[in-house]
């Protein structure tokens, strides 16, 4: 060990010479070291933040021994002090180089660069003394051949069992994950078909003239709405007064545009269309967003649902439209009014929605009737 023990004390000695079985036998022992300290401390203990930082105190302490032994290794070849140089600095050209060779796009040259680049430092590493070196017994070389083939078989041994762990423990976890996100999807599921139920349940109990606070536009929820066929209703004063009034464009380019009558007022905050007569009350909101009936939040829930009948926009190549009649009451008031709710999809598959509220059914007809006529997804 006094090869080794020599190490240490010429850290800082950058002007000698080092033989090449000095430099090989430092290296080995000190990938052995770190070798079975990865080895006892991570595979043994698990204690794999305490290696990460016992790794770093190593490689502080033997990065100047190491570097003063490189040089030395490099003068007892024979080179120049500016050759010696030049390697030193190799690592930033070849950083450069392979900066360069990203910008251009020739990253497939970097491997072949790398492979060559360690090539020659070890080449240059293998080369034999320029000056005299002691020769070596048959005997002393076969113990040193004996010690190399033990000390990297160990090195390979450890590093393999320490990998073979590790990919142990990330396959554990790929598992565990795995495990976690089936037992997930279970979950969802699950829970997806309790609110189906759910929604289902209250669907049922609005057309029983229960409270409702979301519905479900599915076909099995759909089966539950009675069909219901609008018939035409005489006008009462309201609808009389209302188609007296001048004619309006009522939307904007995202829902469309269709005609009311009368003076029309949108509220800045909730975007409701009212009209701004005493005597007329009614109300219509309009809508872009959303899934469908039930399937999100409704803006406005029934309070009881009444049945549900389709019509068709005769200016937009026949779409057809959902239509849901029934009664909402105002939270702040506790009147009720009627209400209907609107829904089509457009060609391109985005979701239009309409609430129509008034207390006046012929004039709620009404209003819905000029939307099946004058509807345009453009002006």
């Amino acid at each position: 060990m006094r090869r080794y023990l020599r190490y240490w004390q010429e850290a800082f000695n950058f002007n000698g010479g080092t033989y090449r079985l000095d430099f090989w036998f430092v290296q080995t022992i000190n990938n052995f070291i770190l070798a079975m300290l990865t080895f006892v401390v991570g595979s043994i203990f698990n204690e794999w933040v305490l290696l990460s930082r016992l790794s770093s105190i190593l490689n502080v302490l033997i990065f100047v021994p190491n570097l003063s032994l490189f040089i030395r290794r490099l003068r007892d070849t024979g080179l120049s002090q500016q050759a010696i140089s030049i390697v030193l600095l190799s690592p930033v050209l070849i950083g450069v180089i392979i900066s360069f060779f990203s910008a251009i796009g020739l990253l497939i040259l970097v491997p072949l660069l790398l492979l060559i680049y360690i090539g020659s430092l070890i080449f240059l590493l293998a080369r034999r003394s320029a000056y005299w070196t002691p020769v070596l017994k048959i005997n002393q070389k076969i113990s040193f051949i004996a010690f190399f083939v033990v000390m990297v078989s160990a090195i390979i041994s450890l590093n393999t069992m320490v990998l073979a762990q590790q990919m142990t423990t990330i396959n554990t976890l790929l598992q565990k994950i795995q495990k976690q996100r089936t037992n997930t999807v279970v979950s969802i599921t699950k829970t997806s078909s309790n609110q189906s139920e759910v929604i289902d349940s209250i669907l049922s109990s609005a057309v029983s003239n229960n409270p409702v606070p979301s519905q479900s536009k599915t076909k099995s929820t759909s089966s539950k709405i009675p069909e219901i066929q609008v018939k035409a209703l005489p006008d009462d004063s309201t609808t009389v007064n209302y188609r007296q009034l001048p004619e309006m464009l009522l939307g904007d380019d995202d829902f469309g545009f269709f005609k009311v009558q009368g003076n029309w007022q949108q509220d800045s905050t909730s975007l409701q269309w009212s009209l701004d007569t005493p005597n007329q009350n009614a109300t219509i909101m309009t809508s872009t967003r959303g899934q469908g009936f039930g399937v999100d939040a409704s803006s406005f829930p029934f309070e009881k649902i009444l049945g549900q009948s389709h019509f068709k926009l005769k200016q937009q190549g026949e779409i057809d439209v959902w239509r849901i009649d029934g009664t909402y009451q105002v939270p702040t008031t506790g009147e009720r009014t009627e209400m209907s709710y609107l829904e089509w999809y457009m060609p391109d598959g985005h979701i239009r929605v309409m609430y129509v509220f008034s207390d006046s059914k012929p004039l709620l007809n009404l209003i819905i009737n000029s939307l099946s006529n004058t509807y345009q997804s453009t002006v």
